[in-house]
């Protein structure tokens, strides 16, 4: 099966208007209640009618050159298939090819490539995968230079240009001062693959010269790129700047002085969190030998639970409750006492005194001699 971009090859722009425009005609005078219809990647099919397609410009703010397009129910600036050679193609055949020979970075020239580069920076890149620290991209131009990589018969990613001397937008009359890589992508599923480092070299090759430029402001993960890139080739510490606008003197920042001073900063920052980390620790290990030589008390939470008073009130109604049971023990005055137990003094005997022993005579007169001697 062929693609559009296949197909295009030899197909002019002013071809495909003219086939866009004839079809919308015949659209306009359909049978309602018999719609087109169009199959998606995923099997859903959406009708085809006057209310969800239109014309969409090709290439930015221009509106002289424009693709027929149907629009996403939910969204209708978003694509989901361009008219193009008599038929609809969805947004994701627009992006594959069936020629083999369609590998690597390959310059942007027919209008097919040119709606691959479109398909790929507004539907693919702004509307699905950019970060929401990244700002979306323009729309290229007609005569901009781009780059678009394949891998394995499908557009993956591309990067455009703006060559020294083209004007800076078509309502100013700046122009810039150096070649600028003013955009650059790779899909979500073909990163990691060193396709960014390749891009960047690309452009350092088709551009030689003494400065080259990205355009501001550069990702986290673009800064990353000029970093491997600069390892590779440290001899460029002056290739690489940031710009502004134009690109003038005081529009560009050294990219290797930044990435330095990035560098140095978080380094103090890691210093800083491991000195952190470390006071933490030392904490932790005073705290851990205090406790080893310490003396842990443990109350009993049924003491502990209870108030002083609260204690002694129970103490006290202890101490009352063994009186009164040893008070109960005790016969009352009115009760009769057991038998051999308790007598009247009326009727006790007296006891007589038990006489004491000659010895015992004895020995106290021998007490009152000697205390007369």
């Amino acid at each position: 099966m062929t693609f559009p971009v296949d197909l295009l090859a030899d197909v002019s722009q002013e071809q495909l208007e003219k086939s866009a425009h004839e079809y919308m005609n015949t659209l306009l005078y359909s049978n309602p209640d018999a719609p087109e219809r169009l199959t998606l990647p995923d099997s859903t099919q959406v009708t085809i009618s006057v209310s969800n397609v239109g014309f969409t410009p090709l290439y930015g703010q221009s509106d002289k050159r424009r693709v027929l397009a149907r629009f996403s129910p939910s969204n209708t600036m978003v694509a989901m298939a361009l008219y193009l050679l008599d038929r609809w193609w969805t947004v994701e055949d627009i992006l594959r090819t069936a020629d083999p020979a369609r590998r690597g970075l390959l310059p942007v020239d027919t209008v097919g490539e040119r709606i691959v580069l479109y398909v790929l920076n507004r539907y693919i890149y702004r509307e699905k995968e950019r970060s929401s620290e990244e700002t979306p991209f323009l729309c290229h131009e007609e005569k901009d230079h781009a780059k678009i990589l394949w891998d394995d018969g499908e557009a993956v990613g591309f990067y455009s240009v703006k060559p020294a001397g083209s004007l800076y937008n078509p309502f100013s009359s700046g122009t810039y001062q150096l070649p600028v890589m003013d955009s650059i992508f790779v899909r979500k599923g073909h990163r990691g693959k060193g396709s960014g480092l390749l891009m960047l070299k690309d452009f350092v090759l088709s551009f030689p010269g003494d400065s080259l430029g990205l355009k501001y402001p550069l990702s986290q993960s673009m800064y990353q790129v000029c970093k491997k890139y600069l390892h590779q080739y440290p001899e460029s510490t002056d290739l690489l700047w940031e710009v502004k606008r134009t690109g003038g003197p005081h529009q560009r920042t050294n990219i290797a002085s930044k990435i330095q001073v990035m560098d140095l900063s978080e380094h103090h920052s890691r210093k800083e969190r491991q000195q952190l980390e470390d006071e933490e620790l030392n904490d932790e290990e005073q705290t851990e030998k205090g406790e080893e030589f310490g003396v842990k008390v443990t109350v009993p939470e049924e003491i502990s639970a209870e108030r002083p008073d609260t204690a002694e009130q129970k103490l006290s109604a202890k101490g009352a409750e063994l009186q009164e049971e040893r008070g109960s023990d005790r016969p009352s005055e009115d009760e009769e006492p057991p038998v051999g137990q308790h007598r009247s003094h009326r009727n006790r005997r007296k006891v007589p005194p038990t006489p004491k022993s000659t010895k015992q005579r004895e020995h106290r007169t021998m007490k009152k001699k000697r205390k007369h001697h």
